[in-house]
């Protein structure tokens, strides 16, 4: 939907005036546990592992995000192991009692060969927590963000739940950062209506909240405003909508394009040289356009692929036909460029 200012990407604003609610409860989430974040669920899962468990030690990839490498090192021993989008994981490379992420990039099956020997697999599906993969090992247990992919302030999630949890109320204390999260989806919508709001003050309170993550290490359920809406969004609709936007795309740019696609159900995602990258994030920018960039490596610097940065547009249920037409228009102008 046009709203008085159009901007595509970017953290979520207040979506209760897109119809993406049911009144049915949606039973995706029933047998998991739900929490502030899913970095903050993975953490609860390592520390039970190391505690209950003797866990020493667990692999990460090394294409991820790393806020979430450095919280759960401060628990257990991290090695991390080369993997990205394009990889296979041998999954019998590693040793016997340890943990592994096995990572669902932009909700594509995570290619693996090899057997599982004796390990805890964990598999993150943040970017897409509905897919339903079927997988010739046992996986241990998945987790993920849903803050990234549905309209809330907060969440993340752990299927199957642990015994010996330690999860704390948002409710027993008053989470300044979380507060402020919650108002900033509220100041954004009213921004994007077109009203004279420094977008600055949105963009701090998010910031600050993931900060706090970041930092924070005491383990808190998912709050209980997101509680009420995260059992009734429609997930099929949501899903369907992404899709179409997703394929219009793929299908507009399959043979006009200098670029190479990347092929997934969560993104518009494409593959662009380094050299290219500042002028495209600006020309983008500049049409208030806002790309996802995912990961910097463990220091900071740019995860290249094969010599290229994957760029990916956020193309979701906020959008439809219309914005997606007027982003065709953005991006023909910015690959014209390159």
């Amino acid at each position: 939907m046009i709203k008085n200012i159009w901007e595509m990407g970017s953290n979520f604003h207040d979506c209760s005036d897109i119809e993406i609610k049911t009144t049915d409860k949606q039973s995706f989430l029933e047998e998991a546990e739900l929490y502030i974040s899913g970095r903050h669920a993975l953490l609860d899962l390592v520390t039970y592992q190391s505690k209950y468990h003797r866990l020493e030690k667990i692999f990460i990839p090394s294409y991820y995000c790393h806020d979430v490498t450095k919280l759960i090192e401060k628990v257990v021993s991290v090695e991390m192991y080369h993997c990205d989008p394009l990889s296979t994981v041998d999954v019998s490379m590693f040793p016997n009692k340890t943990a592994v992420i096995l990572v669902e990039y932009f909700g594509n099956k995570v290619k693996t060969k090899g057997g599982n020997n004796n390990l805890i697999l964990i598999l993150d599906k943040t970017h897409n927590p509905f897919s339903d993969y079927n997988y010739d090992f046992d996986i241990n247990y998945t987790f993920g963000s849903l803050r990234k992919v549905l309209p809330l302030s907060d969440g993340g999630f752990l299927n199957p739940k642990i015994s010996a949890s330690k999860v704390k109320s948002t409710e027993d204390i008053n989470i300044t950062a979380l507060v402020e999260a919650q108002k900033a989806m509220k100041l954004k919508s009213i921004f994007l209506e077109g009203c004279d709001i420094d977008k600055n003050i949105f963009l701090n309170a998010y910031y600050g909240f993931e900060e706090f993550l970041n930092s924070n290490e005491v383990i808190y359920s998912l709050s209980s405003k997101s509680y009420e809406s995260v059992y009734h969004f429609d997930y099929k609709k949501i899903l369907l909508i992404k899709k179409i936007n997703i394929d219009y795309l793929n299908s507009y740019y399959k043979e006009k394009s200098k670029i190479r696609l990347f092929s997934n159900d969560c993104y518009f995602s494409f593959f662009i040289e380094f050299k290219y990258l500042t002028s495209l994030k600006l020309a983008l920018i500049k049409s208030n356009v806002y790309p996802v960039i995912l990961w910097p490596d463990y220091n900071g610097d740019y995860n290249l692929i094969n010599d290229c940065v994957l760029i990916s547009l956020h193309v979701d249920f906020r959008y439809g036909l219309e914005d997606i037409e007027m982003l065709t228009k953005i991006l023909d102008g910015v690959f014209c460029e390159l």
